[in-house]
């Protein structure tokens, strides 16, 4: 109690005594670090030495850390104090990417006579991995006094989570197995945390035992972490994560365990667990092979958003389409992919198209006059353009009921008596500007379906020979408007078979070279 009194009152000598007692809990003083280093903050700069040595003697590595008082190791370690050089090696291999300062400190060590440091240095080998030479070496010092090592990984892990450097967590994290103590929640979420940040960097080294990974992922998982499952599900299942490719997570594949964990992650709401389940179940060589579990799949990894799946879905619906009702199906997943700029939607979209001749400009100032006088037959040109159209068509579909979301349905032909070559089609818009000027169009063609009493030949004839008229008193020519095509020609581009021989390549490409045969 006196010596607390005359600390209190300025007594530098006290205070310096004070704050020894507190740090090394010796003559009935506990151990107190926070209060110790208090006293001694108050005579350090009249007796930074002496000060300086008794931090160093009496503190582990880890709460000189805790308590930032590296500065104050640093110091010591310049002065020459090999024991401060060999803590501050493995301060700075923890906390460092690059080993050159460690490697610094640890030659430093090993000139002032540590046996410890000169054995790290000769650990190096043939690695040139610097968490590899990192590892290795501190390996070797995890017998080294004075540390503190679980509360000092510990510490580097939080520090380089809060850093947002993964590479040192899972440096850390591969020293802290080494302890032998058995992993918990805590040190599983923060390997999870680091795992997820390094799957967005170019280049990561993970010295981690890939088992080791694999158990507090599980017990992530165990805990409820969906994000966790589909990790570990992509993993198994031989898909890489972001940058970390499968064997860095995973010692070896397991399709039905990754099953598992990405139905998990799936019914969590990660539309790209949907994705890869489908892959798994497509594959006929897989263990878990099952079409119509992969068709399922499919399905809901499409509606979830997933561009990639909507466009493999739309091409598998197209490819073996027998009725309209299914062509629309798959219409309308190919246009939702190639809303979202996705090429091979594009291009299998625009298999369905006929083309049309003429300059685009010419076609349009010709709508423009055509409008002047007889709007109804300037907005079906209009439509026949957009949607290569032959002149049957254009002058027959029924424009307002046969639009849909992603294009136009060219209805039964009531015109033509064999029944496939009447048979509907569906025909998509390339671009959402398509559909706006669709619904322009619509608004001037309401009631002009065909209802008339007169035979349908006759009136298509008097139909002809007014579009005709309209034409030539503007000096326009019907292939700025119409499609030319054989009737074998349109009954492929209803989809199915026939049309997937035609457009092989672009499917191939669509379904990125996958054997699947799902149906």
């Amino acid at each position: 109690m006196q010596l607390i009194t005359r600390a209190r009152k300025g007594d530098m000598t006290a205070c310096f005594e004070a704050g020894r007692m507190y740090l090394e809990g010796v003559s009935g003083f506990p151990r107190h670090v926070t209060l110790g280093l208090e006293y001694l903050s108050q005579v350090e700069s009249q007796r930074e030495e002496d000060a300086q040595r008794l931090i160093i003697e009496s503190l582990d590595l880890h709460e000189i850390a805790v308590h930032g008082r590296t500065a104050t190791l640093e110091r010591a370690a310049r002065a020459g104090s090999a024991e401060a050089q060999l803590r501050m090696a493995i301060w700075t291999s923890l906390t460092m990417v690059d080993l050159k300062v460690s490697h610094g400190w640890l030659c430093s060590a090993a000139s002032g006579g540590l046996l410890a440091a000169r054995t790290a240095l000769g650990l190096q080998g043939a690695a040139t991995d610097m968490d590899q030479v990192a590892v290795r070496r501190i390996k070797s010092l995890l017998g080294v006094p004075g540390v503190g090592w679980s509360e000092l990984l510990i510490l580097a892990m939080d520090r380089a989570l809060l850093r947002k450097e993964p590479q040192l967590l899972l440096r850390a994290l591969a020293l802290s197995l080494e302890l032998g103590a058995a992993p918990d929640s805590v040190l599983a979420d923060k390997v999870y945390a680091a795992l997820s940040y390094a799957r967005s960097l170019p280049e990561v080294h993970i010295t981690v035992e890939t088992k080791a990974i694999e158990q507090l992922l599980d017990d992530c998982v165990d805990r409820g972490n969906a994000a966790a499952a589909l990790m570990l599900g992509l993993a198994l299942s031989g898909s890489d994560v972001g940058a970390l490719t499968w064997d860095m997570l995973v010692p070896a594949q397991n399709r039905r365990k990754a099953s598992a964990l990405l139905l998990r992650a799936a019914d969590a709401g990660y539309g790209e667990a949907w994705t890869r389940l489908y892959e798994l179940h497509a594959n006929n060589q897989s263990s878990v092979a099952n079409p119509p579990m992969a068709r399922f799949f499919l399905e809901k990894a499409a509606a979830s958003g997933d561009v990639s799946a909507q466009r493999r879905l739309g091409a598998i619906v197209m490819r073996s389409a027998c009725t309209l009702r299914e062509a629309e199906q798959g219409m309308n997943w190919l246009f939702l992919a190639a809303q979202a700029q996705d090429m091979h939607a594009q291009g299998l979209l625009r298999s369905f198209l006929l083309p049309v001749g003429g300059d685009e400009t010419e076609a349009t100032q010709g709508i423009a006059e055509l409008a002047k006088s007889n709007p109804a037959l300037s907005a079906r040109l209009r439509v026949a353009r957009d949607f290569g159209l032959t002149k049957l068509e254009a002058m027959t579909v029924d424009v307002v009921t046969g639009m849909r979301p992603w294009g136009l349905v060219v209805g039964k032909n009531p015109f033509i008596q064999h029944a496939r070559l009447a048979a509907p089609r569906a025909v998509p818009a390339l671009c959402a500007s398509t559909l706006q000027t669709l619904r322009r169009c619509a608004g001037h063609l309401v009631g002009g379906a065909t209802h008339s009493s007169a035979p349908k030949d006759l009136e298509l004839r008097h139909r002809a020979a007014r579009l005709k008229q309209a034409l030539d008193s503007h000096g326009l020519s019907e292939s700025l408007f119409f499609a030319k095509a054989s009737s074998d020609s349109l009954d492929a581009l209803r989809g199915g078979p026939r049309w997937a021989r035609i457009a092989k390549a672009q499917l191939g490409a669509a379904m990125d070279g996958a054997d699947d045969e799902v149906c």
